[in-house]
């Protein structure tokens, strides 16, 4: 497919966290929506400093983000915590387009909930997570009312990147050689085991909490109980979302009618569908079974795949919508 043609003549970029997970998607969005390397400028924290990255195939050193002058660039994206929240905010008060993908700057207009404006310059984009919750609870909460969540999310090592991938891949042929494992991504082993989200690596060992907020923002239900776990599982991709959910009535036909309608959500006409390998190979959602399980809860199973690809189009989004890509 042919890319847009991005203005070589349009404002300076710049990747905050450009080595991480989410600053590979980013990276990859930019690169995809046409926008040339003369215009990104990576940057990393001091651990990132001489790591050789990349742009739409070009090799580039990640810069160090002390070296950052917030103010000169018409877009930051933020994609990993530790930077200096006081610089940046500054520089979205002068104009800069500041979009945060950690939840971490106050202040930030979540993407998608209410009182998102094309106006504002500190612009928070939801996690990845919250976007597969939000996007399967959206429909049926606009449809029929939703009271009370639960939700069990399965994450892959994809969440964490290619060099969670890769730890993946090393941890299983050294433990079938039965040889140590190395560690360096996930703190721990990973290969035939199940990490809960209090053990996941630092940044996110308390996600839930966060996606929780945002769900909550983005369905504008404020008090809506929600209650979300998360495990890392020993899967390279495919997100399942384990969902008992409480609606206004009785309603499960016109649940999956909601479903029907959405953009983005899928239900599955096989009943034998349901693994992590049959997640979609976009940024959509599949619903694979809908049960009533009883009164008005449904007891859904849900797989997603490409959510932090989604997330960075989030960003790409807020970008557009200021006018910068």
């Amino acid at each position: 497919m042919t890319r847009p043609i991005a203005d070589p003549a349009g404002g300076r970029i710049a990747v905050l966290g450009a080595a991480s997970p989410a600053g590979a998607h980013m990276k990859a969005a930019l690169a995809d929506r046409g926008i040339p390397g003369g215009r990104v400028a990576l940057f990393g924290l001091r651990r990132e400093v001489a790591v050789l990255s990349e742009y739409d195939g070009e090799a580039r050193l990640v810069q160090a983000a002390a070296e950052l002058d917030a103010a000169a660039y018409d877009a930051i994206f933020v994609c990993e915590l530790g930077h200096d929240v006081a610089s940046l905010t500054q520089a979205a008060a002068l104009g800069t387009l500041v979009v945060d993908m950690t939840g971490s700057i106050p202040g930030a207009v979540l993407k998608g909930a209410s009182g998102d404006s094309t106006e504002a310059r500190l612009v928070a984009v939801p996690h990845a997570v919250t976007l597969l919750l939000a996007g399967l609870l959206a429909p049926i909460q606009r449809a029929i009312g939703v009271t009370r969540v639960s939700a069990f999310v399965l994450r892959p090592a994809s969440d964490f990147g290619e060099g969670g991938l890769e730890e993946l891949r090393e941890q299983t042929v050294h433990l079938l050689r039965f040889e140590p494992t190395p560690t360096e991504v996930f703190g721990r082993q990973l290969a035939f085991n199940v990490l809960p989200e209090h053990l996941f690596p630092l940044g996110e060992d308390a996600a839930a909490t966060r996606v929780v907020r945002e769900t909550r923002a983005i369905l504008g239900t404020p008090d809506l109980p929600i209650a979300v776990s998360q495990a890392l599982v020993p899967v390279f991709f495919g997100h399942a979302i384990a969902v008992h959910v409480d609606l206004v009535h009785l309603g499960g036909s016109e649940a999956l009618a909601a479903w029907r309608e959405a953009a983005g959500v899928e239900i599955s006409s096989d009943p034998d569908t349901g693994a992590t390998l049959d997640a979609p190979e976009g940024s959509g959602i599949l619903v694979s079974r809908v049960d009533a399980i009883a009164g008005s809860t449904l007891r859904v199973w849900a797989l997603g795949s490409e959510a932090g690809a989604a997330a960075a189009a989030r960003a790409i989004a807020a970008g557009v919508d200021a006018g910068i890509l």
